[in-house]
């Protein structure tokens, strides 16, 4: 499936034309403390994704929720316009 990554050049005009829209995360996990860490620069310099969770599952959720923030952070500070992204949750 095609999509446009945020970040790149034209991203907010893609997300206003409804394209689907892709969000690189760097996620680690510390086998110390146990817990899983989800970062991503993509949206700097506006906002920023910063989650941690204890299990995949969790942290999946609260990159969503990160991500859905963000945007509505980016496009009611910037634009009045709805603005609905389509993410698509991959695990690599």
């Amino acid at each position: 499936m095609f999509s446009y990554r945020v970040g790149f050049p034209g991203w907010k005009l893609a997300a206003r034309l409804g394209v689907p829209l892709r969000v690189v995360v760097n996620v680690i996990f510390d086998s110390e403390t146990g817990y899983f860490t989800a970062l991503s620069d993509d949206f700097n310099p506006e906002a920023g994704i910063a989650a941690e969770a204890k299990t995949w599952d969790e942290l999946v959720k609260e990159v969503e929720s990160e991500i859905e923030e963000a945007m509505e952070f980016i496009f009611k500070n910037k634009h009045e316009d709805e603005v609905t992204p389509f993410f698509v949750p991959v695990a690599c």
